[in-house]
């Protein structure tokens, strides 16, 4: 069994309960969805009550950051209590887009951090060329961690490594320019998960279509060829590695 970790299932071409089944059917067995703001993560809790092989996150993505007052953390706080929430997420810092508002988003993020040791919750995070502010806030970080759709090369790698963080790796390890292909073995199997980031960054053997929850097998399949250990490893490895960063209860096959 596979876990797809990060997910977007509000964002897809076809149904969540499509997607779900569809990659259920390809031997994934749970699908954290992602929230992105407050009405976002709002319904993400509702599908995570309506479907059993989906989990959820609740959170302000930092493209949001400009837009988001007090009453949307109070509500992201208040879902978080709600069946299924699994993590404070996706949160962080994305210079590639919207310089501008760095200030708006380390500000948004560093509520975000607060809130999630308050909850005592995992935090998803979402870092776009801003690697050192992301790491700099993360120290008053006191919970899980877990760096989405890792792009780093070795130094990032080994500063993750140092603090125990999980690393996420989504469909674009699998492209030709991938700086983290190269250090795959350098990063701690026991802190390894994968993740589809769908709609987003479709693994290469279906590179140019949408992506969905199934597609997570193309990225464990090139993962387990880097590294010369069986698929099964892999699966085996990171489902736990999900189930023990997330708290997944028994239940959710």
């Amino acid at each position: 069994m596979l876990v797809d970790s990060h997910a977007h299932l509000l964002m897809l071409d076809v149904s969540p309960e499509e997607a779900v089944e569809e990659a259920r059917g390809a031997g994934v067995g749970v699908v954290v969805n992602i929230g992105t703001d407050a009405e976002d993560s709002r319904k993400g809790v509702a599908l995570a009550a309506a479907l059993p092989h989906v989990c959820t996150t609740v959170g302000i993505h930092p493209h949001n950051a400009h837009a988001y007052t007090a009453s949307d953390l109070e509500a992201v706080a208040e879902l978080s209590e709600s069946p299924g929430v699994v993590a404070i997420g996706e949160v962080g810092l994305d210079y590639y887009r919207g310089r501008e508002t760095g200030e708006a988003q380390r500000a948004l993020f560093e509520d975000e951090i607060s809130l999630a040791n308050d909850l005592r919750m995992p935090l998803v995070i979402h870092c776009r060329e801003a690697f050192e502010d992301v790491m700099s806030l993360l120290s008053g970080a006191r919970v899980p961690v877990v760096l989405h759709c890792f792009e780093g090369g070795r130094r990032e790698v080994e500063e993750a490594k140092e603090r125990g963080y999980y690393i996420g790796l989504t469909g674009n390890v699998t492209y030709k320019n991938s700086r983290t292909a190269g250090v795959l073995d350098l990063i701690d199997a026991e802190r390894l998960l994968l993740e589809t980031d769908s709609p987003y960054l479709s693994p290469r053997p279906v590179r140019g279509r949408r992506n969905r929850p199934a597609n997570v097998v193309h990225t464990a399949r090139f993962v387990a060829e880097r590294l010369g250990v069986p698929e099964e490893e892999i699966a085996r490895t990171t489902t736990a590695n999900a189930r023990r960063l997330f708290g997944l209860p028994p239940e959710v096959k």
